[in-house]
């Protein structure tokens, strides 16, 4: 009986910080909520910080060019993309024209990250083209739904629907 007890023990004192942790986690992951999805903005810059994880990876970029490159809203969708929604992000595409020199972007986990392609972190130095949304509370934040590796290997970004429909440029 002590062993059966003992057992007890060790699988609750296992048990207990993934049942800590979980509130957490479930609260740390969002979808596209706290974006505005109605305007895509676009920035090529070269990454200054990389966190790679769960739930999400996080990376800080800095924004070295804004204008849209010539025929990018023809540029082919990544692989594994929702056409629907990436034809209307790319519709949406527009020059970014905020005041940050620094952006944090708000990436999906390693997993996720395989699947569409990415196998392996991305490392500070390299430069990557990003389409994203800006957060709805901090124009800080810039959540992809596509972005593009220097070899330009595309990489999609959305698992859940938008709240909002993204609008076409002018």
């Amino acid at each position: 009986m002590r062993t059966v007890f003992k057992s007890l023990a060790i699988a609750a004192a296992l048990a207990a910080p993934m049942v800590a942790t979980a509130p957490i986690s479930a609260l740390a992951h969002h979808g596209w909520s706290s974006f505005d999805t109605t305007r895509a903005y676009y920035i090529k810059g070269t990454v200054t910080d990389v966190r790679w994880g769960n739930p999400h990876s996080e990376v800080t970029m800095t924004v070295d060019q804004t204008a849209l490159p010539e025929g990018f809203r023809t540029r082919p969708l990544p692989p594994g993309s929702d056409e629907r929604d990436g034809e209307a992000t790319m519709a949406s595409a527009r020059a970014y024209d905020g005041d940050e020199q620094e952006i944090h972007l708000v990436l999906a986990g390693p997993s996720w990250m395989a699947r569409w392609g990415l196998d392996r972190p991305l490392e500070v130095g390299e430069t990557i083209e990003v389409l994203g949304y800006l957060g709805a509370a901090d124009a800080h934040d810039l959540r992809p739904v596509m972005f593009w590796l220097e070899d330009g290997q595309g990489v999609w970004q959305q698992l859940t629907a938008f709240p909002s429909r993204p609008e076409p440029a002018n």
